[in-house]
């Protein structure tokens, strides 16, 4: 795991990304060992048969359709965390402190998944709130995938201006690169790769303004 001061130099980083831009991508975020045991834990889901078939929309109107969405997905259970599970849950809740103090957000919650993109699955152009739902506010995806070349694809292309198809900035889905942005703001895609592509994808959540 990360020392203390290595961290909050991270975190310190992020910060200033999101204050100056709304995104950050900061690679080694972890350390290579810590990586290599979290994908270690999504392909031993993967055998388990713990995956499924990824959809898209709301709960209530989730539907599969894998020319738009291809990857198969693990939601993280909370109450019942296995121990690589809970260190980086210990880091992510020390990064959601941060973004409160920083900005206000109201953040209590982070949600998330184990994600494998088989080769050649794709997730197009979405934004992660949903119309009429803003709990949703940061948006962290940190990749799994050990040794990823330019030539493998499977980049996150994160759209800078809304839904303009221009300007934009593609990331290697390399192993120990955290990326943090505004859910509510970045519109992007994940581009086909030749290889399996590995992610722990998650959103610090606000409370749901029926709960207040």
């Amino acid at each position: 795991m990360l020392s203390p001061i290595e961290l909050n130099r991270h975190i310190d980083g992020i910060i200033e990304a999101i204050a100056s831009q709304g995104y950050a991508v900061i690679p080694e975020f972890f350390p290579a060992e810590f990586i290599a045991a979290l994908q270690q834990e999504a392909l031993s889901l993967q055998e388990a048969g713990k995956l499924q078939r990824a959809s898209i929309g709301k709960a209530e109107q989730n539907q599969l359709n894998t020319r738009i969405r291809g990857d198969l997905i693990h939601w993280l259970d909370h109450t019942h965390p296995s121990a690589i599970q809970q260190e980086f849950a210990i880091s992510m809740e020390t990064l959601r402190e941060s973004l409160n103090q920083h900005f206000y957000l109201g953040l209590f919650e982070l949600e998330n998944h184990f994600a494998i993109y088989p080769p050649g699955a794709v997730y197009h152009k979405h934004l992660d709130q949903f119309r009429g739902n803003e709990e949703r506010q940061i948006s962290c995806i940190l990749y799994l995938n050990d040794q990823w070349q330019e030539e493998d694809g499977g980049q996150l292309r994160l759209y800078l201006d809304g839904t303009e198809a221009h300007p934009y900035i593609d990331v290697l889905p390399q192993g120990g690169t955290l990326v943090v942005f505004l859910s509510g703001k970045f519109w992007h895609e994940v581009l086909p790769a030749t290889r399996p592509r590995t992610s722990l994808t998650g959103w610090f959540r606000k409370r749901s303004s029926e709960l207040r």
